[in-house]
Formats: structure tokens, C-alpha cells, sequence
């Protein structure tokens, strides 16, 4: 049998696929956005100057309402002194011209960032509340460590180490033998731990000086080396190890006073960038630039070590922590 549809089936037929085709618009955007995090977060401490903000939002925003609804309190953090960019549409992200000042003594310096409730997303759904983030930058800070009792001490060219007594130097002997005196600080024990360092101010404290090691010997070194937990692991290859900075070493060449000083804060920086592969340590090696003058005497100057307790070798640090 031959089915035939009437012209009315046919239009019928073709209404129902149409209608069914159909789909009820979605309901408008009624959301209003809210800010998920922040970073900094609120309440954050040792911030670094050189900070860049970034307000994480629930869903896209509208750059214009939302970059226009951005406040900032402290120097450099103001609307006129930050630049706008987004990493996505829901990261808002906040650039400083300039970078911020830390604080110039131990008390924090405070900074706060603030999303006014204005900001809103691409439907002009407005936020219900600002969100404000206060967070604290670096604070200049001062420590001063004495070196390490059991790690300092002093290595002679015929493989002897001692760690143990209470002094510890630099010269040469009447057989032509010769000797360096090593340091180690432990930067972990101040607190906090150090971030920027502005100065380190190395001091020894005379001992004793025998013959006259200004002669022949040059000057005396201090140079910014790196002997791990012992030098008895290295025992006469600590007079071998390489510095580890290009920087000239800073010298002494006056053996009157008592007091010596040496500026070494590049050094102690690098330390504190290199933290975990130094285990926190910052060391020293003290040498004369000449191993040995010949003379068939003694000269040296000896220096009192860690296990002194009155006149310990110290590292005078003013540095930036949280």
C-alpha cells in the first residue's frame, strides 16, 4: 500500500521537528562574583619589595568596573602607582611601578590592597562586600653570631686538623710548613632567618702573633669558601678549596690591634640565596696570599676560636627578615 500525506500532515510534521528543536533561553546572570584568594595573602609577612599582586575571582570579570574598583593604601601600592594586566578572566593582576620600601627597623611596615564591592563580572553583577589584604614587607633587623665551636678551627700543610682548641690562624712554620684557620656561622640561628643582607661584619680578636708574618707572607685573606659539616672530612684539602665568589677577599695588613674587621655581605648573601645546598652555613677560610717565606721561622697570628667563650669570632649581620 502507497502511503500519501496530506499537505496538512506534512506542515504539522514540520511545526513539531521546529518546536522540538527549540530550547528555553538560560536564565540571566544573577551570580555576583566574589574574590576566591589573593597573593599575597591576607596577613602575610616578610613580603618582598619587589611584590606582584593577584586577585584570583569566582568567575570572569569585566576589566573596566573591576580595574577601576582596585584601591591601595602605603607608597606604591596607590591606583596611580600600579599597572593592570589579566592572566586569565578571573586573575586580575597588579604590578607596582616602583618597588615598595621596606621597613627600616624591626617594626612591621604595612601594606593593604583593597576590592571594593563595585568590581563586577560580564553580566554587571557587582560583588556584595570589598575585600581587603593587609600584608607586612621585610623588616630591618640585626644578629650577631659567634662561629661554630666544633666546625672552626685551623688545617696545616702536613694534613694535621684541630677543631678543638681555642685559637685558631694563619702563617708558617720554621720547616716550611704552613697553616689557614676556617670559620663557620650558622645562619639559622638567627631568628628570623635572614632574606636580604645590607651588612656583615666579620671581627676577630688577636691571640697572639709570632715572628714577623707581615713580612714576606703579603697579606692576610679572608676568603668566602664553603667546607660543609667538618673540616676533618676534608682534613689537608681545605687548603685547597677554590672560593666561592669571584669578588676580591677583603684583607688585613695592620697586625697591632687587637680588633680586626671585614666587610663580607655580598659573600653572606650568596649564602642565604644558596641556603639548603649550604645547609644555612656561611664559612671562611683566613690564609696569607704566601704560603711560606723561607726565613726558617715562625710567623703567624693566631686568632681566638669558637671554643673561646670570651672573645669568640663574630658575624655582625643587619639584614632584611620577615
Amino acid at each position: 500500500m502507497v502511503h500519501k500525506f496530506t499537505p496538512f500532515a506534512v506542515a504539522a510534521a514540520l511545526l513539531a521537528l521546529a518546536l522540538g528543536g527549540c530550547s528555553p533561553p538560560p536564565p540571566p546572570d544573577e551570580t555576583p562574583p566574589a574574590v576566591l584568594f589573593t597573593e599575597p595573602a591576607d596577613g602575610a609577612r616578610g613580603v618582598r619589595k619587589d611584590v606582584v599582586l593577584r586577585i584570583h575571582f569566582s568567575e570572569p570579570m569585566d576589566p573596566g568596573c573591576t580595574e577601576a574598583a582596585y584601591d591601595g593604601y602605603g607608597t606604591g601600592l596607590r591606583p596611580g602607582e600600579v599597572g593592570f594586566r589579566w592572566d586569565d578572566p578571573q586573575t586580575l593582576v597588579v604590578t607596582p611601578h616602583d618597588p615598595l620600601a621596606y621597613s627600616d627597623d624591626e617594626n612591621d611596615k604595612t601594606y593593604v590592597f583593597v576590592i571594593r564591592e563595585t568590581a563586577c563580572d560580564l553580566a554587571g553583577n557587582p560583588m556584595t562586600a570589598p575585600r581587603a589584604v593587609r600584608f607586612y614587607v621585610l623588616r630591618r633587623l640585626t644578629g650577631t653570631l659567634h662561629s661554630e665551636a666544633g666546625l672552626d678551627g685551623y688545617v696545616l700543610s702536613s694534613g694535621r686538623v684541630d677543631t678543638a682548641g681555642d685559637d685558631l690562624g694563619a702563617g708558617d712554620g720554621p720547616h716550611g710548613e704552613y697553616g689557614q684557620a676556617f670559620l663557620s656561622f650558622d645562619l639559622g640561628e638567627l631568628n628570623p632567618d635572614p632574606v636580604e643582607v645590607v651588612t656583615a661584619h666579620l671581627v676577630l680578636r688577636k691571640a697572639t702573633v709570632t715572628g714577623d708574618p707581615g713580612r714576606g707572607l703579603g697579606g692576610l685573606l679572608v676568603e668566602h669558601v664553603y667546607f660543609g659539616p667538618g673540616l676533618e672530612r676534608l682534613g689537608v684539602g681545605a687548603l685547597e678549596l677554590e672560593p666561592l665568589t669571584a669578588e676580591d677577599p677583603c684583607g688585613f695588613d695592620d697586625f697591632s690591634p687587637v680588633l680586626y674587621g671585614c666587610w663580607k655581605a655580598a659573600e653572606v648573601q650568596d649564602d642565604v640565596d644558596h641556603w639548603l645546598t649550604r645547609n644555612g652555613r656561611s664559612q671562611f677560610r683566613i690564609r696569607f696570599e704566601q704560603h711560606e717565606n723561607g726565613n726558617a721561622a715562625e710567623d703567624s697570628i693566631m686568632f681566638y676560636s669558637g671554643d673561646a667563650a670570651q672573645d669568640p669570632p663574630e658575624l655582625d649581620l643587619v639584614y632584611y627578615g620577615p
